[in-house]
């Protein structure tokens, strides 16, 4: 059975650049719009050190109105596709980019790993854009770490790294390659040391609950029953308003939409 991974996180993180930079080709396409170009999740097939994993690129989380996919439609993306991967979930991948957080980052992060997959995944987190750091790229999160755990976010792994080989130099090498090879096997490790060898299935979420209520009317000694079914928001939205800091109209919104992928 070959491990399913879910890269996910932020537009323009590099998501697509990562599945480039694990599969030593250019198998991802990579937009240099501010648009973003990943439309639905799409499954690449990689081999890292001869073992075959399958890699999805998915949809920016924070896609806004200027981008290509608006946020909530990202999101059931990501919830119909680890409800359609019938083998279940080996990891997912965070991904990031540095140097400064932003302010979904948490936000996003408990969507996918605690509302989505229920806490059941391994989750690490990729931060890239770190090729200008002075230092060993590894002191961003020794630095950064604090600010992570003080949201709940504790990764299982962490790489960081830079997803682009810089420019090509009158030599024909390019800038950055010692840093780029030096993050491919930062990245190969992370996933091989954390992935789960038995996979996870996802269960459909229950949004709401339906609470049914009787009542009789009589009518020349003739009784009628009147059953009404209604819809109350089942516990997991109110994770959305708690966890995810969602407004209530903005729980509901994704929802509906979600109870109906």
């Amino acid at each position: 059975m070959i491990p399913n991974i879910i890269l996910f996180g932020e537009t323009g993180a590099g998501k697509s650049s990562i599945i480039n930079m694990i599969a030593e080709c250019d198998i991802a396409g990579i937009s240099s719009g501010a648009a973003g170009c990943t439309f639905q999740s799409t499954p690449y097939q990689v081999e890292i050190t001869g073992v075959p994993y399958n890699i999805y690129d998915t949809a920016g989380l924070d896609e806004g109105d200027a981008g290509n996919v608006p946020k909530p439609e990202a999101a059931v993306q990501l919830y119909k596709l680890i409800r359609s991967l019938k083998e279940g979930v080996n990891l997912l991948i965070f991904c990031m980019r540095g140097p400064r957080i932003k302010d979904a980052a948490h936000k996003n992060w408990r969507l996918f790993h605690e509302i989505f997959c229920r806490k059941q995944v391994p989750i690490v987190i990729a931060i890239t854009g770190l090729e200008l750091e002075e230092g060993p790229m590894d002191d961003w999160w020794c630095r950064n770490k604090g600010s992570f755990q003080r949201y709940g976010m504790n990764p299982s792994g962490f790489a960081c790294i830079t997803a682009t080989k810089g420019k090509r130099m009158k030599s024909g090498a390019y800038m950055l390659m010692d840093e780029y090879e030096e993050s491919k096997q930062k990245v190969w490790r992370m996933i091989k040391a954390n992935h789960l060898e038995q996979p996870w299935k996802a269960e459909k979420i229950e949004w709401f609950s339906d609470i049914v209520s009787t009542s009789y009317s009589t009518h020349c000694f003739r009784t009628t029953e009147h059953r009404e079914v209604h819809k109350v928001d089942g516990a997991v939205i109110r994770e959305l308003i708690e966890r995810c800091e969602m407004s209530g109209k903005e729980a509901h919104a994704l929802a509906e939409k979600l109870e109906r992928a």
